[in-house]
């Protein structure tokens, strides 16, 4: 992560970021060197687009339970913020939703030009609001965007629910939109973060997928997810009603054209530890659904 900076600590930009799939996807040479320059031109012709230093103090790692001479590895932080939040009961369910990626509200970003939009997403947020692919997006809140980094800090700061004022400029006018949230519009894929990956639960079901010929006979499609539960079966499987044999089909309402292994990835990714699932099942030739409360193997 990269910040340009003014002389008074003021950050004009910010460059890096990623996504659950790569550390590296959403950056590129050419990206860097976009928002250096746009940073130049920001200095030269708009010094005031800039971010306010916040007022806040800074946090040592003493306060966050470092070591005897107080330091820690710098992925070790926010593993002990959640620490320091659970302990004070100010955790809750949304509290590991951070930094949402902007496909969240819509809209993809070129790796390239980091602040110009690629794609719309029809129907979310962005599409509702009338922006469109070839835009330039200027301002997030209370950020100006230069970059993905940016906007992502943009929506971190945006409410859980509620709106996010955005500008952007297309034909070389600048107009502004407002984007309607809904709720957990931030949820987003925390697997691959190590600070969370207590939260991130294990599917206690495991088997073999069907043939071809055994979907056909119980009239169901090639694609979706169909897979026999194996006879060793887990505990906290057993526990919730589930047997040897049953057949998955996956969450109830939620359809899904996985195997069975793309399924456990699938529960990694929606779900978090002591989360509900609703398992469809297929026995004895009826369909029922089964609660299975999540846990880590």
């Amino acid at each position: 992560m990269v910040f340009f900076l003014d002389a008074d600590e003021r950050i004009y930009a910010r460059y890096g970021g990623r996504d659950s799939k790569d550390a590296d996807n959403r950056q590129s040479l050419e990206g860097l060197r976009h928002v250096m320059a746009s940073v130049l031109r920001t200095h030269a012709e708009e010094p005031g687009r800039i971010i306010p230093k916040p007022a806040g103090k800074a946090v040592f790692s003493s306060e966050l339970g470092g070591g005897g001479r107080g330091c820690m590895h710098c992925h070790q932080v926010q593993e002990a913020i959640n620490r320091n939040l659970a302990n004070r009961l100010e955790w809750d369910p949304e509290t590991p939703w951070r930094y949402p990626l902007p496909e969240n509200v819509g809209i993809r970003l070129q790796v390239d030009r980091g602040n110009l939009v690629e794609k719309v997403i029809p129907g979310s947020a962005a599409a509702r609001a009338g922006i469109e692919p070839g835009d330039l997006l200027r301002q997030a809140g209370a950020n100006p965007v230069h970059s993905f980094a940016d906007m992502q800090q943009a929506l971190e700061e945006a409410p859980r629910e509620g709106s996010l004022r955005v500008v952007y400029r297309r034909v070389g006018k600048d107009s502004e939109v407002t984007l309607e949230l809904p709720p957990r519009w931030k949820k987003t894929d925390i697997s691959w973060r190590t600070s969370l990956r207590n939260l991130v639960p294990t599917l206690p079901l495991s088997g073999k997928n069907l043939t071809t010929e055994d979907r056909k006979a119980l009239g169901l499609t090639e694609k979706a997810l169909a897979f026999r539960q194996r006879d060793n079966i887990a505990q906290s499987a057993s526990g919730a009603g589930f047997k040897p044999g049953d057949i998955v089909l996956g969450a109830e309402g939620r359809e899904v054209e996985l195997d069975a292994y793309g399924f456990q990835d699938w529960v990694r990714r929606e779900y978090l530890v002591g989360d509900t699932i609703r398992v469809r099942i297929l026995r004895d030739g009826k369909q029922m659904v089964l609660p299975l409360v999540l846990g880590r193997r």
